[in-house]
């Protein structure tokens, strides 16, 4: 099997010709000795394999694409395309290598081997946020010591090239509420009830979003890089009551000392809701981030930002939030993450004033048939410090959410990856102007340049 391919020593004198007979091979030596040595297509694939591990990827290409063409009875194809992969890659055909072992784990996805090879030549290509991913994946699965030491090249390797990263993403999202408004079009307030106007209720319909992301982290030193990012999310619903503008930018230094690594960035963002400015705020950030093991990364994040609501001006304050988050591969293809944040709002009105607590866990997999499907449920609890004049009680919220997401690994276009998700909220408060329940689903089309 590819996962246990490892060439012995290179044969001397092999081939000038192959031969198919039956579900072997007749493989005449080079010096032309009158007599055929008769293997079976296995022995024929480790041969190849030597070939390969020699240098000699020409000789290897006739047999395998000999076995390829006559398929015999017991030929393993996934050592066969791997060993093309590897023919390609010792080419420097790097697009091709990567389309075999794409091809590859599109179904046999626990195959390691595979997957360093396919990191390799994305590395190659210096497509570093993918050839990162696979090789992070593929730590702490029993390797060897001295391939666990070459990971660790790689990767360290990509943080020190990493300069500019661009990702463009555009998707149609269908929302069963994009205002966030509640079902009962009745609430109580000052002890009465009254009744909520059609633009107050859960309204129904489809944005169309484009989001644009661009980051620089030059390096400034061995231990320093400066980074940089700026986005922008424009969010199109039919008719403007709801269109959604947020632009976003972070600058700052990141250093790493010892296993610690820490970024401190200064923030800055602004939102347009409806067509009209909504808020603009600007503060820091804090992250830390260490190794636990070689599987395990700890976070630790703390930010403070001051921010200015345009027109409900009773919020205005600053927001202090901290988190602490644990990663870790689970697997050689399965990945969990779980984290906790909360958030303190310091509104100029007291009854705005407000604690939010978020617990979530996140799974991601990759699945045979090309298949990546990743799940988060979270839940987040909401409470406000006093009773506003018109409420009857003091406000507290509880909500669920969960998301689900599924792209294909092998379905690209121009670059293009699609990306297939659907989110549920349920939000129920003391408070019955606050409960609501939404649907979403987006799909989406992603490109990092």
């Amino acid at each position: 099997m590819v996962g246990a391919f490892t060439p012995s020593r290179p044969r001397r004198g092999l081939l000038a010709a192959v031969l198919l007979s039956g579900t072997a091979l007749l493989v005449v030596p080079a010096a032309a000795q009158p007599e055929t040595v008769t293997v079976t297509s296995g022995q024929a694939l480790v041969i190849a394999g030597e070939l390969v591990a020699k240098g000699q990827a020409d000789e290897a290409e006739i047999i395998i694409d000999r076995l390829l063409a006559e398929q015999p009875d017991g030929i393993d194809l996934t050592q066969a395309a791997f060993l093309k992969g590897m023919i390609a890659a010792s080419r420097e055909e790097y697009a091709a290598a990567e389309e075999i072992f794409r091809d590859i784990l599109t179904d046999k996805p626990d195959l390691i081997r595979i997957r360093l090879e396919l990191a390799r030549v994305l590395f190659e290509q210096e497509k570093d946020t993918a050839a990162a991913y696979h090789f992070r994946l593929v730590l702490g699965n029993g390797l060897p010591d001295e391939v666990i030491a070459n990971v660790k090249r790689y990767l360290t390797a990509i943080e020190n090239r990493k300069v500019w990263r661009v990702s463009l993403s555009m998707a149609a999202e269908p929302s069963t509420n994009i205002n966030a408004g509640p079902d009962d079009e009745r609430v109580t307030l000052f002890g009465l009830p009254f009744q909520l106007s059609d633009d107050a209720l859960s309204q129904s319909g489809v944005g169309v979003s484009t989001s644009l992301n661009i980051a620089a982290m030059p390096q400034l030193n061995s231990r320093a890089r400066l980074e940089a990012r700026a986005g922008i999310r424009y969010t199109d619903y039919e008719g403007a009551g709801f269109d959604d503008a947020f632009v976003y930018a972070e600058a700052g230094p990141r250093i790493s000392v010892g296993r610690l690594n820490a970024a401190m960035l200064a923030t800055a963002s602004k939102r347009q809701f409806g067509g009209d400015n909504y808020s603009t705020s600007y503060g820091a950030r804090l992250v830390l981030t260490t190794p636990l093991s070689q599987r395990t990364r700890f976070s630790v994040n703390l930010s403070g930002q001051e921010v200015d609501y345009d027109r409900a001006i009773a919020r205005n304050g600053p927001v202090w939030s901290g988190g602490v988050s644990l990663a870790r591969i689970l697997d050689r293809r399965t990945r969990g993450d779980i984290g906790i944040q909360v958030t303190r709002e310091e509104a100029d009105a007291d009854p705005l004033k407000n604690t939010q607590t978020q617990v979530y866990v996140s799974l991601m997999r990759e699945f045979p048939w090309g298949i990546t499907a990743a799940v988060r449920p979270e839940y987040i609890s909401r409470v406000f410090d006093e009773r506003a004049i018109i409420d009857p009680d003091i406000r507290e919220d509880e909500a669920f959410a969960l998301s689900m997401q599924i792209t294909k690994r092998d379905w690209s276009y121009h670059g293009f990856a699609p990306v297939f998700s659907y989110s549920y909220l349920t939000n129920s408060s003391t408070l019955s102007q606050y409960d609501y329940d939404r649907h979403s689903a987006d799909v989406s089309v992603t490109r990092e340049f």
